[in-house]
């Protein structure tokens, strides 16, 4: 799981870190890396984190995390509007860059399905959820195609024709075709502004038809002087003129009163499909609690619910392997003058390797039964019966090998030796044999640094990646001493790394002073790589490694360091 996820973030283009045993670990992205946990082979669970992985990858290509922050601040039920929105839009970006997510996330959907864990809402839900389940089914089915969906879709249709008034439900489903056409998350957040907008403005046309009666009663009995141009004063003072025309505007306003009311209830009637006027404070307070919803009474967004099956699933599991991103090291300036070292101290192991493996890739013609050129020195062979006189050449063919070498830089490799630190001699050979190895064709080289650059356990530094030119990268090989040993994670990385290689042999080339903080993963993995056909080897500096690598080498020296893994690399290759 941990190398298919890899693969995955790189083709997405996005950060991925599998596992972990901690909280900030469990299924989540903060917007630029994405973490999922490790899942056993026999896990169902496995096809809802690859759907996982690709919907939080398309959010981290494509969503402006400024935008949905502030949008979500606003109220809940803003924030849950965009969220459906967003992955709508989201989603379908990632399905027109990389057609293979559809059925991807199609199947986080049947999964969802098959477990009770989606279904449509229901007249007693809450109205929020009522609306929110609607857009989620309706656009999920409509839109991204998920046709699983289509009988949630219809009985959330249904529910919310029961729910809303006519018009609220025919101005909503307007706005719902603009959203395949959304191009960003402001438009997006835009949408649902405006869909909080439209509840006010439907809330407020139903207010009026619950008072009309009574405003226009007080109207009746107490408007006549206004009127009349008077205040209640001049009311009482009136002529019997006066008196008339109030009679006569009463009877006007009474007119208007019952007509006024008559075309309030039949737009009640209209919009709440067939409803009373009566059932008109009903609508209103319904809108109210949209309006006003919280958290908890607005279903739980489609990923949110897979992000918590995949957290449990993982807890239970107790499965705590970490494959961590890779960091591009910082260039130091002093990168230059190492280079111009590294190459002078080397140069005679350099030219050794080199020769090796060129004379090893030298055709050797051999005899055989047929041919086109007699070997002259085999002729007297014919006369006992061996007919193997004639030239063959073999075809050698380029190493064809991925390397990847693999630094400690853990706190103890901080410690001095005759005024360099371990740390500085294993990254001097390092990048000597990078240099080496760039030379000879069909040769793939890579160095990484673990832990990280502030020593984070789940991230490594990478001082070369395959294809850099090491002498552009030398800069990189000046980096402290710093942590803890995490080579389980190291080992997870390297291994993801060479997998994606076409090259025919693979190679990791481990230089330690220290054991492993996770021995048990460390030994899993180890095994891991050897199933798989990748070649691995460890250099113990000052400390015994036989128990933990199958090939593996100790020096006592650290001025051996060098010597030492040039030679490992030409067993390797030659």
């Amino acid at each position: 799981m941990p190398i298919v996820a890899t693969a995955l973030g790189r083709k997405f283009g996005v950060n991925v870190i599998v596992g972990g045993a901690t909280a900030s670990h469990t299924a989540s992205t903060d917007g630029n890396t994405i973490w999922i946990p490790d899942l056993p082979p026999e896990s169902a669970l496995r096809e809802v984190a690859w759907g996982f992985l690709a919907h939080e990858a398309s959010h981290v290509r494509r969503t402006d995390m400024t935008v949905f922050r502030a949008a979500a601040l606003q109220s809940p039920l803003q924030k849950t509007l965009l969220n459906i929105l967003e992955d709508i839009r989201i989603e379908q970006a990632i399905r027109r860059a990389y057609p293979g997510t559809k059925k991807t996330l199609e199947r986080v959907v049947d999964w969802m399905i098959d477990n009770r864990q989606l279904c449509a809402p229901g007249q007693q839900d809450h109205p929020a959820s009522i609306l929110t389940g609607y857009l989620l089914l309706t656009l999920r089915c409509r839109v991204l195609e998920q046709t699983a969906l289509t009988a949630f879709a219809a009985q959330a249709e249904k529910v919310l024709r029961q729910t809303f008034p006519a018009s609220t439900v025919r101005r909503l489903m307007g706005m719902t075709t603009e959203v395949p056409r959304l191009r960003s998350t402001t438009e997006a957040n835009q949408l649902a502004e405006r869909i909080i907008q439209l509840l006010k403005e439907e809330k407020q046309a139903a207010e009026p038809s619950q008072n009309d009666a009574k405003s226009d009663s007080e109207d009746s009995k107490g408007d006549s002087g206004d009127d009349s141009g008077g205040d209640s004063e001049d009311s009482e003072g009136n002529s019997g003129d006066d008196s008339e025309d109030a009679k006569g505007d009463s009877g006007d306003d009474s007119k208007d009163s019952k007509g006024d009311s008559g075309d309030d209830s039949e737009d009640a009637k209209g919009d709440s499909g067939g409803n009373s006027e009566g059932d008109s404070g009903k609508t209103s307070i319904t809108l109210q609690q949209v309006l006003e919803a919280e958290e908890n009474d607005l279903d739980q967004d489609l990923f949110e619910t897979a992000k918590t099956l995949l957290t449990n699933a993982s807890r239970r599991s107790g499965r705590q392997t970490v494959l961590p991103i890779g960091e591009d090291a910082r260039l130091n300036p002093q990168g230059k003058r190492l280079l111009h070292d590294v190459r002078g101290e080397s140069r005679a192991l350099t030219a050794q390797l080199q020769g090796l493996v060129q004379s090893a890739q030298m055709d050797r013609p051999y005899a055989v039964h047929q041919g086109k050129k007699l070997v002259a020195h085999r002729l007297h062979r014919a006369g006992v019966g061996d007919s193997r006189l004639f030239a063959r050449k073999t075809e050698r063919t380029a190493p064809n090998t991925a390397v990847q070498v693999l630094i400690d830089l853990s706190g103890s490799m901080g410690n001095d030796y005759g005024g360099e630190s371990l740390g500085e001699i294993a990254q001097n050979a390092a990048l000597a044999l990078a240099l080496a190895l760039d030379t000879i064709q069909g040769v793939s080289v890579a160095v990484t640094a673990f832990p990280g650059m502030f020593g984070e356990d789940e991230k490594v530094s990478r001082l070369i990646q395959h294809g850099q030119r090491p002498a552009s990268r030398a800069g990189a090989f000046l980096q402290p001493a710093r942590g803890g040993t995490p080579l389980t994670s190291a080992l997870w990385y390297a291994a993801a790394d060479l997998l994606q290689r076409q090259e025919r042999k693979r190679v990791i080339l481990v230089m330690t002073d220290g054991k492993p903080d996770d021995v048990i993963g460390a030994t899993d993995i180890i095994q891991h790589c050897q199933a798989t056909g990748i070649e691995i080897a460890g250099i113990g500096i000052k400390i015994d490694v036989s128990w933990l690598f199958p090939r593996h080498i100790q020096i006592d020296s650290p001025a051996d360091l060098k010597q030492t893994l040039f030679g490992l690399a030409e067993q390797f290759l030659v």
